[in-house]
């Protein structure tokens, strides 16, 4: 009864709550720990038993700073909720959350959202959030004093730091080691992972004070290069999703993973990394002008972009999105709706197939009046986890697959399967596309050309799906396809060349703004030869 009454102190249920999460919201933390220990014996033992000690007396020094009151109750609610969600990402997927992973949650749709949730996740929710949530609510919390109340949450407060600097100050080398080589394990550490995250992530998104939108390469202008040919250029630009090299036919993959692709004539560059692993950053850094080591979001958010600039230089800029949304750099442009015919056409259930894209491209262009135009296409290309819902019955090439968005639940060449039935799918997808623009020739001066936004893990070394901090990020999360098609009335045949001698060339996202601008003659002071593919050759 004695126990039963001093578990009713909020001082001791929030000690008892951070234990709880400590075991069960820590399973890859502690996994990790245990890998990358270089010793073992007792000395390995005593180590992890102090790792442990330091991450229960960390939350619940939190939890202690946290709740107060008659908002305890609530806010341990939430804690435990985001510690359920966070720790089935985590083990189910391998990733570590920081602020690049809240922001992709922050900018995702219902859609995304839906293929994320499963029996899996159903039962972290219950079992990390909803055991001690059913506890927390049914026990009363007993009254105190307010003096008794401060006296008792600094004791507690104060247990908790001593437990931390002591413990810490007598595993310092072996700590410091570990955590200096792999500074990705904090990304691991929940609760800190998700309020470490959200900080940094409401600090990155909130604007400058009083900062205006800033204009970008005012002097935008078309420089005329002489020619009898009077036909209006026509650029067809696919961004892509999720899309990795290693797993693209045309880099070598073990797989043919594009066969339509290489009926066409198309240029295939080999080696080309991505501005950042999630659609969130590497989307509006490809269209910004910085380069990626520059790459300010705030910055990028309030200052026109590429679209701005062609816009400026009087071409037609249109967007058609079959994805989550162009995050800002498609806001001052045409946005092309998809025809609803076409959606009964293509959709089921909220997903809707790229084939989508290539013929709202096909309508838009049949009833367009000939000017020179520059039409961005996102696709929704490999998004998982739910590769399968990502390809028509008839691209089921690689079996067997897994149809199932709780990949941890699958093998490794299940997973794979899938994502490259993806691959084939996105090889159907472009290659009408290309033709497409192909047959826009009587019309238009064409060009296509294809370039995905990042990569993805498909189980490789633990790891699924992306968004992993960059300095750390493997190469499938990192290095993308990118693929051209140039009409010989586009360019000439010496900028072809400059594309065909520069396919194995070590390329980046930092080189799709510049070289858009020089195939399309676009003369400002923004732009780089340096960093145009198509010049200097």
């Amino acid at each position: 009864m004695r126990l039963a009454r001093k578990l009713r102190s909020l001082v001791l249920i929030n000690a008892v709550v951070a234990l709880w999460i400590a075991i069960t919201g820590n399973v890859t933390f502690f996994g990790k720990i245990v890998s990358l220990t270089p010793f073992d014996g007792w000395r390995a033992i005593t180590f992890y038993l102090s790792a442990f000690i330091v991450l229960w007396a960390y939350i619940n020094l939190l939890l202690q700073l946290l709740t107060w009151g008659r908002l305890a109750k609530p806010v341990l609610t939430v804690i435990l909720l985001a510690c359920s969600l966070t720790a089935f990402f985590i083990d189910a997927y391998g990733v570590g959350i920081n602020a690049g992973q809240i922001q992709n949650m922050m900018e995702t749709d219902i859609r995304e959202v839906l293929d994320l949730v499963g029996w899996s996740m159903l039962a972290y929710v219950i079992v990390v959030a909803g055991v001690p949530i059913a506890w927390i609510w049914y026990r009363p919390v007993q009254e105190e004093k307010i003096w008794s109340r401060m006296l008792s949450r600094l004791t507690a407060s104060a247990i908790s730091l001593v437990l931390i600097l002591s413990v810490a100050a007598i595993f310092y080398a072996d700590y410091a080691s570990i955590f200096r080589n792999n500074r990705e394990l904090r990304d691991f550490i929940n609760p800190h992972n998700y309020v470490a995250g959200l900080r940094k992530y409401v600090r990155q998104m909130t604007p400058t004070k009083n900062l205006p939108f800033l204009s970008y390469g005012e002097d935008a202008k078309v420089v005329s290069v002489p020619s009898d040919d009077k036909r209006p250029r026509l650029m067809v630009l696919v961004v892509g999703e999720t899309a990795r090299s290693e797993s693209f036919g045309l880099n070598g993959a073990v797989r043919n993973t594009t066969p339509e692709l290489e009926k066409r004539d198309v240029v295939s560059f080999t080696n080309v990394s991505a501005c950042g692993t999630s659609t969130a950053v590497s989307l509006p850094c490809m269209f910004s002008g910085f380069q990626r080591e520059e790459y300010d979001q705030g910055i990028a958010a309030r200052r026109e972009n590429l679209l701005d600039i062609l816009k400026r230089a009087n071409y037609q800029v249109s967007w058609m999105d079959n994805n989550s949304g162009c995050k800002g750099v498609c806001d001052r442009v045409e946005s092309v709706p998809v025809l609803e015919s076409r959606r009964q056409e293509w959709c089921k259930d909220g997903n809707c197939f790229d084939d989508i894209l290539a013929d709202s491209l096909k309508d838009y262009l049949s009833k367009a009046d000939p000017k020179d135009r520059v039409i961005v296409l996102h696709n929704l290309g490999s998004h998982g986890p739910a590769y399968y819902k990502r390809y028509p019955m008839a691209f089921r090439k690689f079996t067997p697959t897994c149809d199932t968005n709780e990949l941890q639940t699958c093998s490794p060449e299940q997973v794979r399967n899938t994502y490259e039935n993806t691959i084939l799918y996105t090889d159907y997808v472009l290659s009408r596309i290309v033709d497409i623009v192909k047959a826009q020739e009587g019309r238009y001066r064409p060009a296509f050309l294809y370039v995905s936004d990042h990569g993805e893990s498909t189980g490789e070394n633990g790891l699924y799906l992306h968004g992993a901090p960059y300095l750390f990020a493997p190469s499938q999360q990192t290095h993308i396809p990118m693929v051209a098609w140039l009409s010989p009335s586009f360019v000439s045949d010496k900028k072809v060349s400059c594309f065909v001698g520069r396919k194995s060339a070590s390329l980046s996202h930092d080189n799709l703004f510049h070289t858009v601008l020089g195939l399309l003659n676009v003369s400002t002071r923004v732009y780089r030869s340096d960093l145009d593919m198509s010049s200097g050759c």
